[in-house]
């Protein structure tokens, strides 16, 4: 083999190590710009963005909460927490990960719910400033626990894998 085809072949390995190189660059950092956006999304530190966010999911509520209590995840799940856990799975939080530590749930009265004017509330659970899971509900007669996470956004979750990364 003659020096050039040696040095030819050198450059060509080394052109597709640096291109291999510029590939994972590109794809660590839309991976991270996607995570922070993640984050953003579901930071929960202020009321204000707590507020905020139930309007972007389409319920209009009053803007200061109705209840705000500490509480612990089961560490097991049985009966209707189990039932609600998997509510939580179909929207793309996974409470089992948060089994035994204490969270805040944090309740805000729905204003805008189809054919119930009263009584709907919106359920955050929220665990170091991160929403990790809630939901619309009514107690009483005609009651009702659905997801809080609309199902545009559930999509949009699913479709992302964005789920792993908020729980």
């Amino acid at each position: 083999m003659s020096k050039s085809s040696s040095s030819q072949g050198f450059k060509i390995i080394l052109f597709l190590i640096l291109a291999a190189v510029a590939a994972a660059a590109i794809i660590f950092f839309s991976k991270a710009k996607e995570e922070a956006e993640t984050d953003e999304m579901f930071t929960m530190s202020t009321n204000a963005m707590r507020v905020e966010f139930l309007n972007r999911q389409g319920w209009i509520v009053k803007p200061d909460p109705v209840s705000k209590e500490e509480t612990i995840v089961p560490s097991v799940f049985d009966g209707v927490y189990e039932e609600y856990a998997a509510l939580q799975k179909e929207q793309g939080f996974d409470l089992e990960k948060f089994a035994g530590r204490e969270i805040t749930i944090i309740k805000y009265q729905v204003l805008n719910y189809p054919d119930f004017p009263d009584n709907v509330t919106a359920v955050m659970m929220i665990c170091d400033d991160r929403l990790i899971g809630g939901d619309i509900s009514m107690t009483g007669e005609n009651g009702f626990t659905e997801p809080l996470i609309s199902p545009s956004a559930q999509t949009f979750l699913l479709e992302n894998n964005i789920s792993e990364q908020i729980s």
